[in-house]
């Protein structure tokens, strides 16, 4: 009869089949467990490993795609490269907000609509500054090493490509009124206290609260805020975490290794060192107007904020997904499907599915 002899090949294609299908879900498993949703801050936890100690290292962040902009993190240890610039900014102004400079275009409705509610509290605000490139950040911080030593730099200002400016996310506020942010603590001023208490609803967050330079790595930066949206915001804010804390528990996938102890860049003073940023670069991409114990920068208010040029948005590689390892769930699920195959396949051959085919 031809139909035994037919069939005897049957179960060694569907068992070849199913086994093609069951690695196919083993591999594509990770790559979907590892998709990063910056609107869904209660996302599973995927950190590499514990928040590390504060350090000044030189790590590219994961993820960095531009797609991924409310969850990249950067700090003292992380960064993004040189070519990390932002697509479609625009002036501060469109958001009808006093001062200059440049944002992403992403948060200039929740910037609008924050100016406004700030304006009608009788708290209106400014931006002293905005968008940094990285080589704009570089000569910022060049200029306070300049003036107060790297070591003491290194507590209010960020190095080039750990800027949250970079990101086009971060913006330096001010009191609308005019006057240094920079002077004193800002966030005791009528403008400071209402972001302080209401900026959370918009989608800012203060990256460097009081009494957190533990886990934040800045010193207290009370005009320092930066753009997550306002789901990400307020999971944020209900937390209690800092923004470091926060992207670190739920999204960061950078492997940071032990200290290398290899030194970093010096920045050595030049010819003509920039050490007396203006307003739009002073406290660059960091905390603290006043480290201690040294007396604190003070730019000079009279020097009018010039916004430079900005690079147009340079080629960037994909959103990385960090870490691609295979999750123990995938595992599993790839695992009893081959061993139900398997169970299969030596059912049928006990059967006689597999005898000598004519």
């Amino acid at each position: 009869m031809p139909f035994p002899s037919r069939r005897r090949g049957l179960p060694l294609r569907l068992a070849g089949c199913a086994l093609a299908l069951a690695l196919v879900a083993l591999v594509a498993a990770p790559a979907a467990r590892t998709t990063f949703l910056p609107d869904d801050p209660a996302g599973a936890a995927r950190a590499m490993g514990p928040l590390p100690a504060c350090r000044y290292d030189d790590i590219l962040t994961s993820p960095r795609g531009y797609g991924d902009w409310a969850v990249t993190l950067v700090d003292a240890i992380l960064r993004v490269p040189r070519t990390y610039v932002p697509p479609n900014l625009v002036p501060v102004a469109e958001a009808g907000i006093e001062g200059s400079g440049k944002v992403r275009q992403v948060m200039v409705d929740d910037l609008r609509a924050m100016a406004d509610a700030a304006r009608a509290a009788g708290a209106a605000l400014g931006v002293q500054s905005a968008y940094r490139s990285y080589d704009k950040q570089r000569k910022t911080f060049r200029g306070w090493v300049d003036r107060y030593g790297r070591e003491q730099a290194l507590k209010f200002s960020a190095r080039p490509g750990h800027s949250e400016h970079q990101l086009g996310l971060a913006i330096d506020f001010r009191s609308e009124s005019g006057g240094s942010p920079f002077e004193g603590d800002w966030g005791e001023t009528k403008a400071g206290k209402w972001m302080a208490a209401n900026a959370w609803q918009y989608g800012f967050v203060m990256s460097y609260p009081k009494g957190r330079q533990a886990v934040t790595c800045y010193e207290y930066e009370s005009w320092h805020y930066r753009y997550v949206g306002r789901d990400l915001a307020e999971a944020i804010h209900d937390s209690g975490l800092t923004i470091r804390e926060y992207l670190w528990a739920h999204y960061t996938t950078a492997v940071v290794p032990p200290p290398s102890g290899a030194p970093l860049p010096t920045y050595a003073p030049t010819a003509t060192p920039d050490a007396s940023p203006t307003p739009s670069e002073s406290a660059a991409a960091s905390p603290e107007a006043s480290p201690s114990p040294t007396p604190s920068p003070s730019p000079s208010p009279s020097s009018s904020p010039t916004p430079s040029a900005e690079p147009s948005a340079a080629p960037f590689p994909p959103p990385t997904g960090g870490a691609a390892a295979i999750s123990p769930d995938a595992a599993a699920i790839g695992l009893g499907v081959i061993l139900v195959m398997v169970s299969a396949v030596a059912l049928l051959a006990r059967r006689g599915w597999f005898g000598a085919v004519p």
